[in-house]
């Protein structure tokens, strides 16, 4: 058969999930990420940066290790009952429906306000419009989300390839060669959400069928893509705007782009960041729709899609007409601490547990045994309390 929603072949099977890691990765919030880690001068922005896709890039790949020891289809409550108990699951279940319901509502009121103006419709309508469409497409399953994505992920590159052109012109080196390392630990906890790419795991691993090599090669490429993505737009922006600005930006909330297109005397950048935006909220929001989806599907044992679909949809929607704020301003405060206990916790306990204590073998390979499960859980710590002390600073 050749006639399916796409061609199947093995390449573009295991660049669909690359990318669907990538993209999921790269949201809107990529746009902000300078106001802090510009602060610190680019080569603390690159050796933070560097750090946290290491050791994201590591919990990926022992969450991937633990997926692959479980039957096809199941998710984190599975996994996190089968190796770490009942009250496990329930926390796991938790943090997961809260850190992943607020970013659907972040991405849903950021990107249908746009939505709403290309095609000329009332806000009000677009909400319900957007909200339909993608999560008809997340309805259809992993091969409509991919055949989308595809198409997604073009304008997303082309968007922010013409963002470097019209700025890197302006780069400066001596702006280039600040620092200030203390701004550089405070933009961690950032950085570590900006590489939360864990909850597709197993939805990728399904739609692979359990390849090992493909998966193994799927979490490296598709953590390295957003890397490569991360520091060229921050050496574009710390090459760009003085500290006084960035501060400036920080302090009052003012966009980044607006800063650019200040400097450059080009309102083009402010149309193609918006469009950028718009191309990074959509394809995050596929992905990870796509992996509540498959949550729920693990977590009641339903094969009923459509009813878990409405299940992902209708509260982010509901929030984002009423009260958008109130999530977004919650994952604020909870959200570093949810991916840490989430996207790197939860991955190195479980395979501790399985490795030591089950006994199984591993199908990844990660190197560093129990040194390195240890020092991801130090890192982890560490990360939790400065997220605890900007809290508290604030």
């Amino acid at each position: 058969m050749t006639t399916q929603i796409f061609i199947d072949t093995k390449a573009k099977s295991l660049w669909s999930g690359v990318l669907l890691i990538a993209t999921t990765c790269i949201g809107a919030g990529m746009i902000a990420l300078p106001s802090m880690t510009g602060l610190a001068g680019f080569l603390p922005a690159f050796c933070v940066t560097t750090l946290c896709w290491l050791m994201m890039s590591a919990t990926g790949l022992l969450f991937l290790e633990a997926v692959l020891w479980m039957p096809e289809g199941s998710n984190l409550l599975s996994l996190a009952e089968q190796f770490l108990g009942k009250k496990a699951r329930y926390l796991a279940g938790f943090l997961f429906v809260f850190l992943y319901t607020s970013l659907l509502v972040a991405y849903i009121s950021g990107a249908a306000p746009l939505f709403s103006s290309l095609l000329g419709i009332e806000p009000f309508f677009g909400y319900f419009l957007f909200t339909a469409i993608f999560g008809g497409i997340v309805w259809l399953g992993s091969r409509a989300v991919d055949r989308i994505n595809w198409i997604l992920v073009f304008g997303l590159v082309f968007t922010f390839l013409a963002l470097l052109v019209l700025g890197s012109q302006e780069v400066q080196a001596q702006l280039l060669e600040r620092q200030n390392w203390g701004w550089g630990l405070f933009a961690l906890p950032i950085l570590f959400s900006a590489f939360g790419f864990h909850n597709v795991i197993p939805s990728v691993a399904k739609y692979l069928k359990g390849d090992v090599k493909k998966l193994r090669i799927a979490v490296l490429l598709g953590a390295l893509i957003p890397y490569i993505f991360y520091l060229s737009w921050q050496w574009m922006v710390i090459g760009m705007v003085s500290e006084e600005r960035l501060m400036l930006s920080q302090e009052s909330g003012v966009p980044v782009t607006q800063l650019l297109e200040s400097i450059t005397g080009s309102s083009l950048i402010l149309s193609v960041s918006a469009f950028f935006g718009f191309f990074a909220m959509v394809t995050s929001l596929l992905g990870v729709s796509l992996s509540m989806v498959d949550f729920y599907t693990d977590g009641f044992k339903s094969s009923k899609r459509g009813l878990l679909t409405l299940l992902v949809f209708i509260p982010p929607l509901f929030f984002t007409i009423n009260n958008p704020g109130l999530f977004v301003t919650a994952l604020g405060y909870a959200g570093g601490f949810g991916e840490v206990v989430l996207n790197c916790l939860f991955p190195v306990a479980m395979v501790w547990v399985g490795r030591y204590q089950m006994k199984l073998t591993s199908k990844v390979g990660l190197f560093g045994g129990k040194p390195l499960l240890a020092l991801l859980v130090v890192l982890s710590l560490f990360i939790m309390g400065l997220e605890g002390f900007i809290l508290l600073a604030k």
